[in-house]
Order: C-alpha cells, then sequence, then structure tokens
C-alpha cells in the first residue's frame, strides 16, 4: 500500500505520464480503431486498477468506479477488438483478477467467490475484504448467451457492489460474495443486440448500467501499420502508472467548486426530465437517465486518477467525465435501433449515417447504396421522417435530382483539457 502523507495524498514515485488517458491515446494513434474505442478502454483500464479499493462517498452508500463499457460497430469495420486486447494486455500485468470469455454464470460466480482480497482502507485505516473482478470481452454475445434474462439480472446486481451478495441454489448450497465488483469492458455489432437482450432488459436495469460507445466505420485507414511500430517503451510506462493506481485506495472528495457545478448540472437535468424534456430523450433511455449521475461521477474518480494519485475530484475532473459521457450520448441511441421500434427504423438510422459520412447525396446514390434493404418509395418516407427530425434537408433542383443534405452537428469525440 502507498505511504500516506499530508492531505491524502499519496507518497509514490513520480508518474510517468501526467494523463494516463492522454498518453493511451498517444500510444494507440496508429491504430484504426475509433478514438472513442480507445478513450473508453483506457477507462475501463483505471476502473480495473482501482477495483473497490477507491470510493465516493455519496448519500447513504458509495460510489465505485466499477463501468459497463460496450463498444457497437458493425461486425469487420468498426474494429472493436483492438482496444479491449490492448486493454487487457495491460491490466493483465497488474496480477488481478480477470474473468474468462466464455465461462458458465456458475463458474464466474466461484470465481469472484474466491478472489477475495484484503487491503488497508486508507481514509479509515480498517481492513476492508473486497472481491473485485474485471472482464475484457471481444463478444459480448459469449459471454451472455442469448436472452439470458438470469444472468443479465445477476450483472444488475454486480453492477452496484453490493457488501454482500448471495446466492442460493436446491443443489449447490450458499454462495456469498463479500465486497463484490464487476468491471466489463465488452464489444458487440449491433445486430446481435436483439439476440442478447430480452425485451425485458431495455430501458432498464441492466442497459440503464451500460454506456454503449457507437461508431459506424474505422476511426482512420492504415493500410500498413509496421510502418510506425507499437512503443514497447511507452507501453511499459503506461503499465507502470498502473501498477501504481492498484496500490492506491480509500474516499475519493469533490473540490468545492466541482460540487457546485455538479450541484447546478444535477439540478438543470432534473428539471428537465420533470418538464418531460430529458438530454436522453429517446424513451429507452429512461432508466439510464436516471443513472447518469451515477456514470458522471465514475467517470470523474476515473479522470482524477488518471492525472495523480490526489484523491481529489477537481472542477475540471468533473467537466471532462461529463464532456466524454455527453459527446458518447449523441451516437448512444442507435444502439436499440433494430429493437421493438417503429417501422423502419433500422433503415432510418442506415441512410442517416450514410449522410453523417457524406454529408450529401442524390436519391439515385441512396437507393445504390441500400437498394437490398430500401426502394424508392420507402426511402421518400425516411426522408421525411429524417427532414421532421431536422436532420436532413431536401432541395429540390429542377431539371436534377433531389439532393439531400444532413443538416446536423456530428459530435467530434475530445476531452476537455487544462485551460
Amino acid at each position: 500500500m502507498a505511504i500516506v502523507s499530508g492531505r491524502g495524498r499519496a507518497a509514490s514515485r513520480p508518474r510517468q505520464f501526467p494523463d494516463w488517458i492522454g498518453a493511451f491515446q498517444e500510444y494507440t494513434k496508429v491504430s484504426e480503431s475509433p478514438t472513442s474505442f480507445h478513450l473508453w478502454a483506457a477507462c475501463s483500464c483505471i476502473a480495473a486498477a482501482l477495483q473497490r479499493r477507491c470510493y465516493l462517498p455519496w448519500g447513504y452508500g458509495n460510489v465505485y468506479p466499477n463501468m459497463f463499457n460496450i463498444l457497437v460497430g458493425p461486425s469487420g469495420r468498426a474494429r472493436k477488438a483492438e482496444p479491449i486486447t490492448i486493454a487487457r494486455s495491460l491490466v493483465e500485468r497488474l496480477q488481478i483478477p480477470l474473468i474468462g470469455e466464455d465461462n458458465s454464470q456458475e463458474a464466474i460466480i466461484q470465481e469472484m467467490k474466491n478472489s477475495v482480497q484484503s487491503f488497508t482502507d486508507r481514509s479509515s485505516r480498517r481492513i476492508t475484504f473486497h472481491s473485485s473482478v474485471s472482464c475484457f470481452l471481444e463478444e459480448l454475445s459469449v459471454f451472455t448467451g442469448e436472452k439470458n434474462t438470469r444472468f443479465l439480472a445477476y450483472l444488475t446486481n454486480w453492477y452496484d457492489s453490493r457488501d454482500k451478495w448471495k446466492r442460493t441454489t436446491k443443489h449447490q448450497g450458499t454462495d456469498e460474495i463479500i465486497g463484490m465488483c464487476f468491471n466489463m469492458l465488452a464489444a458487440t455489432a449491433p445486430d446481435w443486440l436483439p439476440y442478447i437482450l430480452p425485451k425485458e432488459a431495455i430501458g432498464g436495469g441492466f442497459t440503464s448500467r451500460c454506456i454503449f460507445i457507437v461508431e459506424d466505420q474505422k476511426g482512420k485507414i492504415v493500410a500498413d501499420p509496421n510502418l510506425e511500430r507499437p512503443d514497447k517503451e511507452m507501453f511499459r510506462r503506461l503499465a507502470l502508472d498502473l501498477e501504481q493506481m492498484v496500490t492506491m485506495s480509500g474516499e475519493f472528495e469533490l473540490e468545492p467548486a466541482a460540487r457546485d457545478e455538479y450541484t447546478a448540472w444535477y439540478t438543470r437535468e432534473e428539471e428537465k426530465i420533470a418538464k418531460g424534456t430529458p438530454t436522453m430523450h429517446d424513451e429507452l433511455f429512461a432508466g439510464y437517465s436516471a443513472r447518469r449521475p451515477w456514470h458522471v461521477f465514475k467517470l470523474s474518480i476515473i479522470m482524477s486518477t488518471s492525472r495523480g494519485s490526489d484523491y481529489v475530484i477537481t472542477q475540471k475532473d468533473f467537466r471532462r467525465a461529463k464532456a466524454l459521457l455527453e459527446i458518447t450520448e449523441k451516437k448512444m441511441p442507435r444502439v436499440f435501433s433494430g429493437i421493438g421500434r417503429a417501422r423502419y427504423a433500422e433503415e432510418t438510422d442506415m441512410v442517416l449515417a450514410f449522410l453523417i459520412n457524406r454529408r450529401s447525396a442524390v436519391k439515385s446514390e441512396i437507393l445504390g447504396q441500400f437498394y437490398r434493404n430500401v426502394d424508392s418509395l420507402t426511402l421518400d418516407i425516411i426522408m421525411r421522417v429524417l427532414s421532421d427530425m431536422r436532420k436532413v434537408r431536401t432541395t429540390i433542383r429542377p431539371g436534377q435530382e433531389t439532393l439531400y443534405e444532413y443538416i446536423g452537428t456530428e459530435p467530434i469525440l475530445r476531452l476537455v483539457k487544462d485551460e
């Protein structure tokens, strides 16, 4: 355990990087995967390192930094696996409990039960027990199975990091896990979600606890990755900083400016919900909207840890966490486009994604791209919907084809940096 001195500041060797998440971005800059995938993979690494050893006291309980981050993108096009592979390779060096991808739920419960560890809480000086595990899954469906309602209910319980989790079975007796903390980074293609998730799990429960990071295509084209090989020394230094994070323990605190800004943000968001105009206006995200403050707090702990070990969430940490979440949320509604939706919802999402990338196109171009899914009449309906959503402007040109232009604002994912 790191020695504590002064105002809760861990006295240990200096960090290799002033911002671990920024360094992770630099290390992965040659990857074809989208920046957003690497950002959230970095957050999952820090959450894995902190385990249940660190927390933010809030109300009658604590907020722990574990997260359920799920990378969503078309198979083969969005390069989902690489960020997970890099994150796993870093966390494996920490010698903390990791769960395999293809296990039965009984085997996973036994692994968690057997992973119990103890540490001395920096804040209370008490010996504390916890059963913290992480998993890095290149295919979520392999882990959860298809519409496995019971296992999804277990995952919902595990996310909440209960002090004690108990299960009694008819033939195997009682399983009890002390200080549970489950952290997950996973990936899936959007067309798999209807098979993974029963309707009961959508809108609340499991999905309200997940951050879905949605991308339609790779971040960049890298024809020959061997022209600039990964920096082995930088990887080693990233691992060294993670090893320091594993030694952290105890409570985080919000500095007054961060607390004030959170209070103002929380009040605004609650007022919007009361008026029926929440930030996440899609009805399938009603449960998620109620949990947004918890997600922001978890990210704030991670942002604070990314820059150092002072256990303080500054105003800049909070702003950085909020900015990352809000930018990610702009694409999040696409994740459920094929589940329990209106007619042509999936086709509408496909055409919208095409126009976001192209910025403008004529009707023949769109039909040529999606002729297997959309006919001329259906496209007219889709374009009326997108026009009503104020995403697309339709321009009728005499003697020429009708032009469709995307007029929304596609978010550019970047973190709030120090001013």
